[in-house]
């Protein structure tokens, strides 16, 4: 039998800011280096950080392709020699694939080093699709709320309570870190009942007030503390927001930690924005704390994913399935801002 010299594989990538995306057509030499595995992908999933580093004006530095999709499900089909013993071909696995100006996950195949790249096995009460669903969203809500001491009396705010990271915040807030009070913003109607289905003890219609009122309508709801020890933000930060920052969040001990960083800022990757890097100074100095959180690929936290998910602690909440050829009706659906969980991207073999 000869073996394949190498394997071809299809993957979504763009090559300037904003261009349009397209179908990149490569291969993958045999064998694989020896500290890498090889992943067929199964699913995948778009989300509003490929949004971000795909307009970010930064990657004008880089040619050549750039890949979308950072999550994925999969089955390892090859293994290189540092991994034998501890990875084996037909391995199902999902993870964290988060290379911003490098490779995506929206592909037919996902080459990684499980040492640097965060990649667990698959059990198999985790459906597929849900297996692709989780480790970037739950990722960045994990480490939003770990940045404050929460305790069982403290009080959570989430801006953008049913975006994917919003509704894993929430879930998180108050059935791991057992917070007293979790309050969330999102439109009326199936929204709402959504944010509170998942854990929200109230809810804030954005589109009933004004922006300048909405941080008194959700200090309305804050109890008797009359602030919030923790706001995370998966919307993006205003200057409104900004000078009613020391009401939502006590400035000695809050914290207000965003996902997204200044709206609408110009430079596309939040953490990289000049102006939140000054927040984040300031914030150190003055308080109340300002951060923008980025991904981190981490194994430890997909493993307590997994341990939530198995002790119903959490949901995977899946918005639509669509095929990899509908990306744009995924990319479009995205920046509507109308996805409650995430978008999920079936990928057929290839």
């Amino acid at each position: 039998m000869v073996r394949p010299a190498s394997v071809a594989t299809r993957s979504l990538t763009f090559t300037y800011p904003g261009s349009h995306p397209h179908w990149t057509y490569d291969t993958v030499p045999l064998p694989i280096p020896t500290n890498q595995i090889l992943i067929q992908v199964t699913a995948s999933t778009l989300s509003s950080c490929d949004i971000a580093i795909w307009n970010t004006q930064m990657l004008w530095a880089k040619p050549g392709e750039k890949g979308l999709g950072r999550d994925f499900a999969g089955v390892v089909t090859y293994v290189g020699g540092n991994h034998e013993g501890k990875w084996k071909v037909g391995d199902e696995v999902c993870g964290m694939y988060y290379h911003p100006y490098g490779s995506g996950t929206l592909a037919s195949h996902v080459l990684l080093n499980p040492a640097r790249d965060a990649v667990i096995r698959k059990p198999e009460i985790l459906p597929t699709l849900e297996a692709a669903a989780f480790p970037l969203s739950f990722s960045l809500a994990y480490q939003c709320l770990k940045n404050a001491p929460l305790t069982p009396s403290s009080t959570v705010c989430v801006f953008g309570g049913t975006t994917s990271i919003g509704l894993f915040a929430i879930q998180l807030a108050k059935k791991h870190f057992m917070v007293q009070r979790v309050v969330a913003t999102c439109s009326a109607g199936d929204s709402e009942v959504l944010a509170r289905y998942m854990g929200a003890d109230d809810v804030v219609d954005y589109t009933r007030v004004d922006e300048r009122d909405l941080v008194d309508a959700v200090l309305a709801t804050a109890g008797e503390s009359m602030h919030f020890d923790l706001v995370v933000d998966t919307v993006g930060t205003t200057p409104i927001i900004m000078e009613r920052l020391k009401d939502l969040t006590p400035p000695k001990t809050g914290w207000y930690v965003t996902t997204v960083g200044d709206k609408d800022h110009p430079e596309g990757v939040s953490f990289l924005s000049s102006s939140s890097l000054g927040k984040t100074l300031v914030g150190a100095v003055r308080g109340p704390r300002y951060k923008v959180e980025g991904a981190v690929p981490n194994v430890e936290t997909l493993k307590l994913a997994l341990e939530l998910y198995e002790q119903q602690r959490v949901r995977i909440l899946i918005d639509s399935v669509l095929g990899w050829d509908n990306y744009q009706e995924a990319l479009d659906k995205l920046q509507s801002g109308s996805a409650h969980g995430k978008i999920v991207i079936k990928i057929d073999e290839f």
